[in-house]
C-alpha cells in the first residue's frame, strides 16, 4: 500500500490549465529526481495551473486518476534515452496519437524537457510538439502565459519561438538556465511516499532532496551534463540551511540527500555537512568526486549515518588523462581506504570502450581493480560497476562511433582477468541502442516506434553506429548550450593527443563560452 504526503489537490473547475507531469520511468526513480519535484512545486505555485503526476507504467495521474487525453499540456521528463520507448507507451495508454502529425485540435500539446531534450531532442521530434532546452523554471512561466493567450496552440505553435529555451524542430534555440541558485526553485513541500513496497521506496529512502549546486566545469570529456549546464552555480549556505529546516517542518524528516552534479566540489562542503549535522540531520549523497573528497567530509558523512559511498575512477591513469579526469591511482586508494577504515562500503564505477583504449590499458585496469579489492577484508565491502562508454552530444566525444564487436571482446578479456571478482557490467547491446538514441536525428523515429512493438534485430541499430566526420553537420547543431563553436573540437584534438585542460576554477578561463 502506498500513501503520499504533501500531494497537491486542486479544483479542476478553478484552474485554466491541467498540466500532466510525466516521468517515463519507475516510481522510485521519479520520486528520487529533484527536477521532478521542482516541476511539481513550481507549476502548482500558480493558481491557474494544476500540475498532476503520471509515472510509468501507470496510465492515469496520481492526483485525480485522469488519463493523459484529458489534460491540456502533457510534459515528459527525459532523463535517460532508454525511456523514449516508455514515452510512446504512456502516450498510447493515454489515448493520445503517438505522432504529432496525427494529433488534432482536441489533443493535448505534448512537450518534453530534461537533459536528453536539452542535448539532442531530434530523435523524439516526431512525437513531441516542442522541447524545453535548459532549466524549466526560467522558461515555463512565459511559455504558459503565451499558451493561455492562443486560441489554437497547436496551429499557432510558432508563437512560442520568442521564448528563450523553447525548441521547435528546424529552428535555432538558446539554452536557458537559472543564473543565481538562491533564486532557483527549491521545493519545501516535497511529496513523501510512505510504503513497505520496495518498488515505491525512493533511491535515497525517505529524504529531503536538497539542491546544493547545478552544473560542473571540471571538463570530463565524456560527461554530457558537464557541458550542458555550465557554469557551476552554488546555493548559499544560509539558503540551504533555511530550506532544510523549512522542509523538516512540513515533512517531519531528518534525513537530507545532497543533490548536485559534483557534490564534494561544493565550496563549503564541510561547513554544510557539519552545519546540517548540528541541526540534527542525517546525510546521504550520490557519487562523490575522488579529488575533492576530504577526510573531514567523509567523516561527516559517516557520522551522519551514510554507509556506502560511490566513486568513479573511470579507468587507468592514462585513459583518465585522455578523458580530462586527471585523478591519480594513489588518490583512489587513499579515499577508498579512508572509507573502508571507517566501516563504510565503497562502490566504484568504471568505463569501458574509451577512445584509443588498448589491451594493455585493460590489463592495467584489471590490476587496478584487483589492488582496490585487496584494500578490504570484509566481504562485498568493495563493489565494481563497469559501463560501456556512450559518446554524447555536446561533448568532445560527439564524433565517435560505437563498435559493438570490439566492446564485447573487451568485456570478455576484462572478465578473464578478474575471474574471481564479481562484476556488474552493463549490456553492450543496451549501450549500442543508447548510443543511437543519443546521437542520431529524427530519422530514427520509425525505429523508436517499431521498438515499442517488437525487439528489433541489432543490425537495425548498427546501421547508425558509425563515427561522424569532424567537419560534418550534427543533428543538434541548432541547439546552443552556451559553448563556443570550436571549443569542443579543440577538446577532441586534446583528447587524441592526451593533453589535459586543467579545471578552470583552479587554473584560468579557457573561454568555453558558458560564462558571460
Amino acid at each position: 500500500m502506498l500513501q503520499e504526503h504533501n500531494v497537491i489537490i486542486k479544483n479542476h473547475r478553478q484552474v485554466d490549465i491541467r498540466f500532466a507531469s510525466c516521468y517515463p520511468n519507475l516510481y522510485r526513480t521519479a520520486m528520487s529526481s529533484l527536477g521532478f519535484h521542482i516541476l511539481y512545486d513550481f507549476l502548482n505555485s500558480r493558481e491557474d495551473v494544476w500540475c498532476e503526476r503520471v509515472i510509468y507504467p501507470f496510465a492515469t495521474s496520481f492526483e485525480s486518476s485522469n488519463h493523459l487525453k484529458n489534460f491540456d499540456l502533457v510534459s515528459f521528463s527525459l532523463q535517460y534515452e532508454q525511456d523514449y520507448f516508455n514515452v510512446l507507451e504512456m502516450l498510447k495508454k493515454g489515448n493520445i496519437p503517438l505522432r504529432k502529425s496525427d494529433r488534432g485540435d482536441n489533443d493535448p500539446l505534448v512537450i518534453a524537457g530534461g537533459p536528453c531534450a536539452t542535448a539532442n531532442p531530434l530523435p523524439m521530434s516526431p512525437f513531441v510538439d516542442l522541447f524545453i532546452v535548459g532549466e524549466a523554471e526560467v522558461i515555463l512561466n512565459e511559455f504558459i502565459n503565451i499558451y493561455k493567450e492562443l486560441d489554437n496552440p497547436r496551429k499557432e505553435i510558432d508563437a512560442f519561438l520568442d521564448v528563450e529555451g523553447i525548441y521547435i524542430p528546424d529552428n535555432y534555440v538558446k539554452r536557458a538556465i537559472v543564473p543565481d541558485m538562491d533564486y532557483a526553485c527549491h521545493p519545501v513541500f516535497q511529496v513523501i511516499p510512505e510504503t513497505d513496497d520496495k518498488e515505491f521506496i525512493p533511491v535515497f529512502g525517505s529524504s529531503i532532496l536538497l539542491g546544493i549546486s547545478r552544473g560542473c566545469s571540471r571538463g570530463c570529456r565524456f560527461c554530457m551534463a558537464g557541458y550542458l549546464y555550465r557554469p557551476r552555480r552554488e546555493t548559499s549556505l544560509k539558503k540551504l540551511f533555511e530550506i532544510a529546516e523549512a522542509s523538516r517542518d512540513v515533512t517531519k524528516l531528518n534525513k537530507v540527500a545532497l543533490i548536485g552534479a559534483a557534490v564534494s566540489d561544493y565550496s563549503k562542503i564541510d561547513e554544510l555537512c557539519y552545519g546540517l549535522m548540528e541541526r540534527g540531520f542525517n546525510l546521504t549523497t550520490p557519487s562523490l568526486r575522488i579529488e575533492s573528497l576530504s577526510a573531514d567530509t567523509l567523516s561527516a558523512l559517516q557520522e551522519s549515518g551514510l554507509k556506502t559511498i560511490t566513486l568513479a575512477p573511470e579507468s587507468t591513469c592514462t585513459i583518465r588523462k585522455r578523458m580530462n579526469k586527471p585523478i591519480y591511482d594513489e588518490q583512489t586508494f587513499e579515499v577508498t581506504k579512508l572509507a573502508l577504515d571507517r566501516g563504510m562500503n565503497v562502490k566504484l564505477y568504471f568505463l569501458l570502450g574509451t577512445p584509443h583504449e588498448t589491451k594493455e590499458d585493460l590489463l592495467e585496469l584489471s590490476h587496478l581493480m584487483t589492488d582496490i579489492q585487496k584494500l578490504s577484508n570484509r566481504k562485498n565491502s568493495v563493489r565494481f560497476s563497469v559501463n560501456p562508454l556512450i559518446p554524447k552530444p555536446h561533448t568532445p566525444l560527439q564524433w565517435e562511433g560505437f563498435d559493438l564487436s570490439l566492446l564485447k571482446s573487451k568485456i570478455k578479456y576484462l572478465k578473464s582477468q578478474l575471474g574471481k571478482y564479481p562484476l556488474k557490467i552493463d549490456s553492450p547491446r543496451t549501450g549500442l541502442i543508447q548510443y543511437v538514441l543519443s546521437t542520431c536525428g529524427s530519422e530514427i523515429g520509425d525505429l523508436i516506434e517499431k521498438s515499442m512493438q517488437n525487439n528489433l534485430p541489432l543490425s537495425e541499430w548498427k546501421k547508425f553506429a558509425s563515427p561522424k566526420d569532424l567537419e560534418s553537420n550534427l543533428p543538434w547543431e541548432n541547439i546552443d548550450v552556451g559553448l563556443r563553436d570550436d571549443f569542443l573540437k579543440e577538446e577532441y584534438l586534446k583528447m587524441v593527443s592526451g593533453k589535459i585542460t586543467p579545471w578552470c576554477e583552479e587554473s584560468r578561463c579557457y573561454n568555453c563560452g558558458s560564462c558571460e
